[in-house]
């Protein structure tokens, strides 16, 4: 019995569905002609043939196969409940893949390797394209699933075939040129590694893909990861403070060249650079459209911003307010001097303390992969005030830190609430709110 298509798991009942026929359990195949793998699939032909009949061929349980005419605007009207898409999985093996870096008790959610072209639409997760199909680049253009964010790292494809770990070349070339003239948007990233895709192979990778303009939109550089767990036969170096300022200055040349050429920067290194370089991050013009800010481009920026708008909007005092904000050795300097100015605005007492990454090692610095162990020794045997706020990056959705410590665990520990910043600036102050 085919097994093709998606099956139906309730159906709302006195909804279009329902009065159609439909069932749980049912299998919808096609709509109005076109193969529905999956519900993302499902949404977007649904819209598209709203205007007239939506005609859904289905599958029953017997296997016996019907016609069911839907009529509504889309899914959510529809009465339909279908099950989620499995999530296709990475089949490469990267040299400096982080998940293979992580160490035994991490939080089960991140030794997931995704690899999957949906969710780089619905979340902007990214993709290498290595498993996406002839029949897949059609669809992705077909129901116009832009942007995507695509990993790339090396387009020369002897070393991008080294780099993710592969047998043969996966030909990205093709494939990116394919989706462009399809018009799909794409943002690139490059994760650097010093010694194996610098120099003349960053170059090459840039222009590359800057002759893919405009369609081709920006390219993002952000350096390797590195935990105490990484590989030593891969040839995997970390980034340092002189490796970082030799990048920013010729990734500025380029910029003047792409400025001039199509009024864009193009390719963006990651904040990282900037402050392991020890340099001032770029004012927000600099980002233009901020597009890549999820893979660490324009984040600090964006917080210095959204931190100096807070303040102008938020003037009352918090004279008794005394606690303490944890985060990475990395971003310290920066929320030091936020909070700095915090204080004298608002008569408050907060501290900002950095917390050593001792679960992945020294030279993991960012404030989002902190485990809750390595708050605890932070803040244990020390005044921390009346209370601690930790980075709301560190926490997955489930509220979990990198070690699967939760929050309500460090706060039993500690002996004194915690509480997470929130996801951004506006999270913080509604936060501090709390206490007046």
């Amino acid at each position: 019995m085919p097994t093709n298509g998606i099956r139906i798991l309730e159906i709302i009942p006195d909804s279009p569905a329902d009065r159609a026929g439909l069932m749980a359990g049912d299998r919808i195949l096609t709509l109005n002609g076109h193969e529905i793998p999956d519900e993302l699939s499902l949404r977007f032909h649904f819209a598209e043939g709203a205007e007239d009949d939506v005609v859904l061929s289905v599958q029953s349980v017997g296997g016996k196969i019907r016609k069911a005419r839907v009529d509504a605007e889309d899914v959510s009207e529809s009465g339909i409940v279908v099950e989620e898409f499995p999530t296709q999985r990475c089949n490469n093996a990267c040299v400096f893949c982080f998940v293979d870096q992580l160490p035994a008790g991490v939080r089960p959610g991140l030794k997931v390797k995704d690899d999957d072209y949906r969710l780089s639409f619905l979340y902007g997760n990214y993709v290498t394209l290595t498993n996406v199909t002839e029949k897949e680049l059609d669809r992705i253009i077909d129901e116009r699933l832009s942007p995507l964010y695509v990993s790339v790292h090396a387009t020369d494809p002897e070393l991008r075939t080294r780099i993710l770990g592969r047998k043969r070349p996966d030909n990205l070339e093709k494939k990116l040129k394919k989706l462009v003239r399809g018009g799909i948007r794409i943002h690139a990233q490059i994760v650097l590694m010093p010694g194996i895709n610098d120099g003349g192979q960053l170059e090459k990778t840039v222009f590359d893909l800057y002759a893919l303009r405009p369609e081709l939109s920006s390219v993002a550089i952000v350096p390797v990861g590195l935990s105490d767990f990484a590989p030593k036969d891969k040839g995997l170096c970390p980034v340092t403070p002189e490796f970082s300022r030799e990048l920013l200055c010729r990734v500025k040349q380029w910029q003047k060249r792409f400025k001039k050429e199509f009024g864009e920067n193009f390719v963006f290194p990651a904040d990282e650079f900037y402050l392991l370089a020890g340099k001032d991050v770029p004012a927000s013009d600099f980002y233009e459209d901020f597009a890549q800010i999820e893979d660490g481009v324009g984040m600090v920026r964006r917080f210095i911003d959204d931190f100096a708008d807070g303040l102008s909007r938020r003037r009352k005092h918090f004279p008794n307010l005394r606690g303490t904000l944890v985060t990475g050795k990395l971003f310290f300097p920066i929320l030091r001097r936020c909070v700095r100015q915090l204080n004298s605005l608002s008569g408050a007492t907060l501290t900002v303390r950095a917390a050593e990454n001792h679960f992945l090692g020294e030279k993991i610095t960012v404030a989002g992969l902190l485990a809750g162990k390595d708050i605890l020794d932070a803040l244990s045997g020390r005044d921390f005030g009346d209370f601690a706020v930790i980075p709301g990056e560190a926490l997955s959705g489930d509220g979990l830190f990198v070690d699967d410590m939760t929050l309500r665990d460090l706060s039993k520990e500690l002996g004194k609430p915690v509480y997470s910043g929130g996801r951004t600036v506006r999270d913080f102050f509604k936060m501090l709110a709390r206490f007046y």
